[in-house]
């Protein structure tokens, strides 16, 4: 099967206003933020608008994705753009159009009503 992975990447301009901050953090860091330390698909959905497409992982379930998103093979990995290792909050869509969320533990579903 073949899996499509969505991610948040901070642009650097992002970094350096984060940086900056000094503890006044912007809106959308505290949205990116409650999808690494607090995943929910509620979580995953208010912050939709900063995921893009990275990647495509062929692999035969979503365990198998997360290990090939994070040991390889690299040949089981097709890039878009830059990706870092799967990690919580990362979207994963298979290719039936179900959209999981890398939990704490395990994967999470996106319910598909909430999909526009």
């Amino acid at each position: 099967m073949r899996y499509q992975i969505r991610q948040i990447n901070l642009t650097d301009e992002q970094i350096d206003e984060v940086n900056a901050a000094r503890g006044a953090f912007p809106e959308w860091y505290k949205k990116k933020m409650r999808t690494t330390f607090q995943p929910t698909a509620d979580a995953i959905w208010d912050a939709i608008d900063m995921y893009e497409t990275v990647a495509y992982i062929k692999a035969d379930s979503l365990e198998q994705v997360f290990e090939i998103g994070n040991i390889g093979p690299e040949s089981n990995i097709e890039r878009i753009r830059p990706m870092h290792s799967l990690s919580v909050g990362d979207i994963v869509i298979d290719e039936d159009g179900k959209w999981f969320f890398v939990d704490s533990f395990g994967f999470g579903e996106i319910e598909t009503y909430q999909v526009a």
